[in-house]
């Protein structure tokens, strides 16, 4: 005969010592386990949110808080009914987060880590690619190190890519749940027997198999799920794409049988949307010339005074850079990948024209470059198109193909030799096909008093009565995950155009001297001014003079010397 005790507060006692009676467990694959109990008026109070554990014999078989404390009263008597939640009650209570990168302020300069609601199930918190499995690993670690008192098992089964999804506000059972629903014959439950409780996942396929005989059974039925067979799987990936305003689709199919094509009855067909390419090219038209400044003609470009010379000899030419190409159109950024620099060009330029002989110094300011005349294009912006996982169609049809029948039976067993989670049955002494079958144990009920334990098994409970129908449901809910890089950019999550920093220049100077004759006019009308003319230290200036006209008293300028 089983001992049954209860550890409350640091008390173990027999559960008939702590006037406990009715105690029913009822485990759930991928839900919260619970025990209820009834106790008299007459014994201790259990507190809401405070800790049991129940042991048979010297193992654990339960562990729990408190969530419900109920009292009934009837004409005679007044009972108390108690609920306690297992661990993955924590799950069902704590908002799933992830760490993203935000600016502290309005410079985009300083950034910390914040952990957000929105997650991006597929990517961990480097921003890498994960598989089921690892994602699963990582929803449970964030639960235990958010109060949840639970370790992580086993994953088995679960080493398949899926698409990446964005989730926003979800709890940590929400997330469990979105990624079970890529394999419809998963199985979550929970061991208790561990010193911390812990959690296993298992597709039907890696479930320890445990064959019952129909001899054992006092109630037993089982439904053939012909509503659950399906001809094949088809999944069809849409990208969709865009570059500088315009925007297409393409599609990649994933498909088991190989020949499948959707169209087939019964066929389960799911369009999943991916994030595309998405870029936007940022272009620069830019127009040159070749320095020259040895040429006449590059002179005569930037001073209109020479254009008429009939003769120019340069010499003592200066240059600050040896860039070949001046800049006359457009603009140089750095993303141009050319060099550019502000440069001073100065010569000693001989001329002679109808009106003078001379030699001057000349100077010219341009923007000097290695750039060539012709368009330079950016792209400022660009998302890799996300790769659609490889045989989730496989997988997805394995999945549901084993979920061929469910039902229900009853043993009676006063050792209770469960617990039959995390098992997949088949049957003895029935029809000859039950022996072969691999049916996942979906809930398991037991009742202490009678020592009966009730089983449901085959397909889970998100799986609608009647058809496939609702699995497709899951599926059109589902949130596409636009630009997961964006947890992890150290720079605003915009696009970020780099604007020109050197622009054309021409800056012309000459430096005119000291004219000895100045000649104004054409040939055949002219004004001339010789400054040989006029004696040894003799200057010349516009000096104001004074009169009287019509007796008014006026002033006129002349040129004059003292």
């Amino acid at each position: 005969m089983k001992q049954w005790t209860l550890s409350y507060r640091g008390q173990t006692k027999p559960l008939s010592e702590w006037g406990i009676s009715n105690v029913t467990r009822h485990i759930l694959n991928q839900g919260t386990d619970t025990v209820t109990f009834q106790t008299d008026a007459s014994a201790p109070v259990f507190e809401c949110d405070a800790i049991i554990e129940v042991f048979q014999d010297n193992t654990r078989w339960f562990w729990g808080r408190i969530t419900q404390t109920p009292t009934y009263y009837t004409a005679d008597s007044e009972s108390a009914y108690y609920k306690a939640s297992g661990p993955f009650w924590y799950f069902e209570h704590l908002v799933f987060q992830q760490p993203w990168r935000y600016f502290k302020d309005g410079t985009a300069t300083t950034t910390e880590v914040i952990n957000r609601s929105v997650c991006l199930l597929g990517q961990d918190d480097q921003g890498n690619t994960i598989n089921a499995r690892q994602c699963l690993q990582a929803i449970v670690d964030y639960a235990k190190a958010h109060h949840a008192p639970i370790e992580c098992g086993t994953i088995s089964g679960f080493d398949f890519e899926f698409p990446c999804e964005t989730i926003k506000d979800c709890s940590c059972s929400e997330a469990i749940l979105k990624l079970l629903r890529w394999t419809p014959n998963a199985t979550a439950w929970i061991d208790y027997t561990t010193k911390t409780p812990t959690i296993h996942f298992a597709c039907a396929s890696a479930l320890q198999k445990q064959s019952l005989s129909l001899r054992q059974l006092t109630q037993f039925s089982i439904i053939p799920r012909n509503d659950l067979k399906i001809a094949a799987v088809v999944l069809k990936y849409e990208h969709s794409h865009s570059a500088d305003g315009a925007t297409w689709k393409s599609v990649t199919v994933d498909r088991y049988p190989e020949n499948a094509t959707g169209e087939e009855l019964n066929a389960l067909v799911l369009t999943v949307e991916l994030e595309g390419s998405h870029a936007h090219v940022q272009e620069q038209w830019v127009q040159t010339q070749p320095i020259q400044p040895e040429s006449d003609n590059w002179w005569k470009k930037h001073f209109p005074c020479l254009v008429d010379a009939k003769s120019i000899q340069i010499s003592n030419v200066q240059r600050t850079s040896n860039l070949p190409n001046e800049l006359l159109e457009g603009a140089i950024a750095p993303w141009m990948g050319c060099d550019a620099t502000y440069e001073t060009i100065s010569a000693s330029i001989h001329y002679v024209t109808d009106e003078m002989d001379t030699e001057r110094p000349f100077s010219v300011k341009i923007c000097a470059t290695n750039a060539q005349s012709r368009i330079y294009q950016n792209v400022i912006s660009s998302g890799k198109t996300t790769q659609p996982p490889v045989g989730l169609a496989t997988t997805l049809y394995q999945s549901i193909g084993c979920l061929r029948y469910e039902g229900q039976l009853t043993l009676v067993d006063e050792d209770l030799s469960g617990p039959f989670i995390g098992h997949a049955l088949s049957f003895l002494d029935g029809e000859p096909t039950w022996a072969t079958l691999s049916l996942p144990v979906q809930e398991e009920r037991i009742s202490l008093d009678t020592g009966t334990t009730v089983l449901k098994f085959g397909a889970p409970k998100q799986l609608g009565p009647n058809d496939i129908c609702q699995l497709m449901h899951t599926h059109r809910i589902r949130t596409i995950t636009d630009n997961p890089k964006m947890r992890f950019a150290d720079q605003s999550s915009g696009n970020r155009t780099y604007f020109p920093h050197m622009s054309p220049i021409s800056d012309s100077q000459v430096d005119m001297g000291r004219y000895t004759q100045l000649t104004i006019g054409t040939k055949s009308k002219q004004v001339m001014i010789n400054a040989n003319a006029l004696p040894e230290n003799t200057q010349l200036s516009l000096k104001p003079f004074n009169m009287v006209e019509n007796g008014e008293l006026k002033q006129f300028w002349m040129i004059a010397s003292r």
